[in-house]
């Protein structure tokens, strides 16, 4: 668990667009995997304090990050002490009251998907978060298999942060692992009425930026996954109260010629325009999911 260059930047953005880094919590003690003198070119470029990162060039914790973004205080959260946590909780279990909306920031740089309860462990972020405060996870998406418990969708956290529990998300980005990879901010599946889905062949990493703006009681319904929730809806109703008809299905176009007299053509075909579809619909090129945008 820590900070890379991904994450400091991020983190830089957000404090440029209006953050209170006041009282922090990490989950777990975040290690910082940044060079010092990296540390410094960001800071220094975007107004923020260096001396820390000047006087010692040894820095293994992500704290000084947080105090040069405005933090005042820093805590931790672990399910164990052996790191120096000085909160100590398996987030597996609810959150005590006294934790309950009393940080301007909770950070995970990498502990929810190696927790077994997630929905339990996601809750319990979001609730430690007061109003106006902020959520921010970096976490894990595809070709992560085996590394914890879950990788996870740009969907979940569109729907899990939405309004119905008392938040909104500011900026979702996805981004190649390591120092060198693109931004792409990921659309709102509900928004572009598409669902947002991606193959690829580098592990790929979610930044998430998430206000709190309400307090309502966090998960009183499950989220659901947008593309199917239109079709739950009750069958429209004409003037006279009448039901309209039922959607039939459409089976489609007899079986083209080539099918019948060359099927196994036929096949590498279809399997070829598949992969051509998937190439612009589930790749970083479809521009309606994946917008590139610039590094702060």
């Amino acid at each position: 668990m820590g900070l890379d260059i991904n994450a400091v930047q991020f983190l830089i953005d957000a404090r440029l667009r209006g953050a209170d880094f006041g009282k922090v919590l990490t989950l777990g003690r975040q290690d910082l995997n940044v060079f010092p003198n990296k540390m410094v070119h960001l800071l220094e470029t975007h107004g923020f304090p260096t001396e820390r990162f000047r006087r010692d060039d040894k820095i293994l914790y992500a704290e000084p990050c947080f105090r040069s973004l405005g933090a005042k205080k820093v805590d931790s959260l672990d399910a164990s002490g052996f790191e120096g946590a000085t909160v100590i909780h398996d987030l597996n279990q609810p959150v005590a009251r006294e934790l309950k909306e009393q940080f301007d920031v909770v950070y995970d740089g990498g502990t929810l998907e190696h927790v077994f309860n997630f929905p339990v462990a996601l809750k319990n972020c979001m609730e430690m978060v007061r109003v106006g405060g902020r959520l921010f996870l970096h976490t894990v998406a595809n070709n992560y298999c085996g590394h914890g418990f879950y990788q996870f969708s740009p969907e979940l956290f569109f729907r899990a942060l939405g309004p119905e529990n008392g938040f909104e998300v500011n900026r979702m980005i996805l981004h190649a692992v390591g120092p060198y990879g693109r931004w792409y901010e990921a659309a709102d599946p509900n928004t572009i009425h598409a669902r947002v889905e991606l193959v690829t062949l580098a592990p790929m990493q979610l930044l998430v930026h998430a206000k709190r703006t309400r307090l309502v009681p966090i998960f009183a319904n499950a989220p659901q996954q947008s593309d199917y929730t239109p079709r739950w809806q009750p069958s429209p109703t004409d003037a006279a109260g009448h039901e309209s008809a039922p959607r039939t299905v459409a089976y489609g176009p007899p079986r083209p010629r080539l099918a019948r007299v060359l099927p196994n053509a036929a096949r590498l075909l279809h399997v070829l325009k598949i992969g051509w579809r998937m190439s612009r619909t589930h790749t970083l090129r479809n521009r309606t999911s994946f917008r590139r945008v610039p590094k702060p």
